[in-house]
């Protein structure tokens, strides 16, 4: 067994290779998850089962074969990769986090400040958006995937960017998100828009962008490398941006129910009397 997923060279297989540092990490955060109290009796059902698919989810992009495809072989699967890791595990992670964590981030005046900080827009917005295109990069991905300790880096790079831009508007219970409202989901849509003119270039480029990618064994024969960077561009955008627009629906909904939910006045609208008596 290897510790992390790379680019090797080798033709591909489809036999099992796991790689033990994925499934170390993930149970790491299950018994942290476990022992902060995600999964007692008195904890909602839908946040345990969030916790789950989120680690489930982040175990299927570190782990074979999506990994292994990612690092080695497919721009398409490392699009994949990224969309899963960013978009998806990290927000259900964080959503169903225990309350012993948000109290945990706030208990002293250190911890307040540097809370505060990581959930600043100002902060998140470039420093997590940034981290993701950076190694997005063709001469960042040939130095990193082609190691296990590059291709862990890299990951760990998605997972806290991830959080970075999650936390803003899903912070852990019982902490409020800092953005609520309009703001939230104008934060969400530039999230959404950012990374796009990677993909562009990826998609218009008239040569494989990725040279590690563009020499490795081909995984299926109708698919070429030119290819292969097409529909990694277009999964990226289209996948990614429906995974942020799903987001936005959900607050949308939300802030509707939340509407509705105000007290309503269900009085008689009475005129004020005249300030200057009667005439």
């Amino acid at each position: 067994m290897r510790f992390w997923c790379s680019n090797d060279g080798r033709n591909w297989t489809w036999n099992w290779q796991p790689y033990w540092g994925a499934w170390v990490i993930v149970a790491a955060l299950a018994f942290a998850f476990w022992k902060g109290g995600t999964f007692d009796k008195a904890q909602p059902r839908n946040r345990k089962i969030a916790v789950v698919l989120g680690l489930f989810l982040l175990l299927a992009g570190t782990d074979w074969p999506l990994a292994s495809l990612g690092a080695g072989y497919m721009v398409t699967a490392q699009m994949i990769r990224q969309i899963i890791i960013v978009m998806i595990a990290c927000p259900l992670l964080l959503w169903g986090a225990p309350p012993s964590l948000g109290r945990w981030l706030v208990a002293t005046e250190r911890r307040k400040t540097i809370y505060r900080v990581i959930t600043s827009p100002k902060v998140t917005l470039p420093v997590a958006l940034g981290l993701l295109m950076a190694v997005t990069a063709p001469v960042v991905v040939e130095d990193l995937v082609t190691s296990q300790l590059g291709s862990f880096a890299m990951d760990v790079i998605w997972m806290t960017a991830g959080l970075l831009i999650w936390l803003p508007v899903q912070a852990p219970r019982p902490l409020r998100a800092r953005l609520q409202g309009p703001p939230l989901v104008v934060y969400l849509i530039i999230v959404s828009v950012v990374p796009l003119p990677i993909a562009f270039f990826m998609t218009w480029s008239p040569f494989p962008i990725f040279e590690v990618y563009e020499n490795s064994p081909r995984v299926f024969d109708w698919l070429s490398a030119e290819h292969d960077q097409e529909l990694g561009a277009a999964i990226f955008q289209v996948a990614g941006g429906l995974v942020i627009w799903a987001q936005i629906a959900v607050r949308f909904i939300t802030m509707s129910k939340e509407g509705k939910d105000q007290p309503k006045f269900r009085g008689k609208l009475i005129p004020s009397a005249s300030h200057g008596g009667p005439s």
